[in-house]
């Protein structure tokens, strides 16, 4: 059989012929393997090539634009991109969504990076309160405290039941002042969960920084009774009873909170400022030398000032120490 000549009958000018024409030549192939004895595993695939121009506008194949992995959702679904301008030039691994980066940034300590990846996540999928909630938490570790303020407020919103968002708010209003709508906050929560250790602790700061001391320590003793080996509440009572002048009473506390985390550098400081304030000034010299170690520039300033020298007939001539690390300032956030 002449193939070459077969395939020159149907070639009309016309692309229906052409496509016939490779089809008589794979057919002719077909039959030519069976004569010669050899088994034939398939379909033997013969390339055409024709010029676009033979063929018609229907049968030319668009051209794709290249995928952009940062706008492919989970399962690899497109999303709607936003303008670079809100979201800027972010990369996504293969069926990685915006908040599982955000949330491995987070959980990697890069608290700005994973704003901006929580930030798109919210704009391509809407409001939904596991982003929205880390992201309050992202914002408030980089520093943003307003913005964070106003996230954490969204997700108590989204979820009403949610204790952590509003926890986390509290906290979060407390170090920008705010401290009454702090303690609306840990009352809201406290409502939600009556037995939290943390709520209580938190409130018992926003207490503090009103000035309701006596509320505070029963604020901070409540916190102890639901969870003993709560470290921050213990050192914040301590710190709460060293500001009423009950030194010999803010001692056991402190002691208990520098037990549980022999590295705070905070604890340290205060156990030293009730050491001294209960005339024992080795003991508060050791405690400043071991709070220095852990970081705190107060306990630096409080052993300075002591020099050595002997507090013997100073009581309530000199001025009391006025450096101290705070009622928890630094305090973490409850997990996410």
């Amino acid at each position: 059989m002449n193939i070459e000549r077969k395939q020159s009958w149907f070639w009309i000018g016309g692309t229906t012929a052409v496509l016939v024409a490779a089809g008589v030549v794979a057919v002719g192939l077909s039959v030519r393997h069976a004569r010669d004895g050899r088994e034939s595993r398939g379909p033997t695939v013969v390339p055409v090539s024709l010029p676009a121009s033979s063929l018609s506008p229907a049968m030319v194949p668009a051209q794709l634009p290249p995928a952009d992995p940062s706008v492919t959702g989970t399962g690899g679904s497109p999303v709607t991109p936003e303008p670079p301008s809100s979201i800027g030039t972010l990369t996504l691994d293969r069926g990685q969504t915006h908040y599982a980066r955000g949330e491995d940034l987070y959980r990697a300590g890069d608290y700005a990076g994973a704003a901006r990846y929580l930030e798109a996540d919210l704009q391509t999928r809407g409001d939904r309160y596991f982003t929205t909630y880390l992201l309050g938490l992202s914002l408030w570790k980089s520093g943003d405290i307003e913005s964070a303020i106003v996230r954490l407020q969204d997700a108590a919103r989204i979820d009403p039941t949610a204790v952590k968002a509003q926890l986390n708010l509290a906290r979060v209003l407390n170090d920008a002042g705010r401290f009454t709508e702090a303690l609306a906050s840990t009352e809201a929560a406290a409502v939600l969960a009556p037995g939290d250790s943390a709520v209580h602790n938190v409130r018992g700061r926003a207490l503090l920084n009103l000035g309701r001391r006596d509320e505070a320590i029963a604020a901070f003793t409540l916190a102890i009774d639901n969870d003993p080996d709560n470290a921050w509440a213990l050192n914040n009572l301590g710190y709460a009873l060293l500001g009423a002048g009950r030194h010999a009473e803010a001692v056991p506390p402190l002691e208990k909170a520098v037990a549980l985390q022999p590295g705070n550098g905070t604890f340290h400081n205060n156990l030293g400022m009730a050491y001294e304030h209960a005339g024992r000034r080795d003991m508060a010299v050791e405690e400043y030398r071991r709070a220095a170690d852990g970081g705190s520039e107060a306990a630096v300033r409080n052993s300075d000032r002591l020099g050595g020298a002997s507090l013997t007939g100073e009581a309530g001539a000199g001025d009391p120490p006025s450096d101290t690390a705070g009622g928890g300032g630094t305090e973490p956030p409850a997990g996410s």
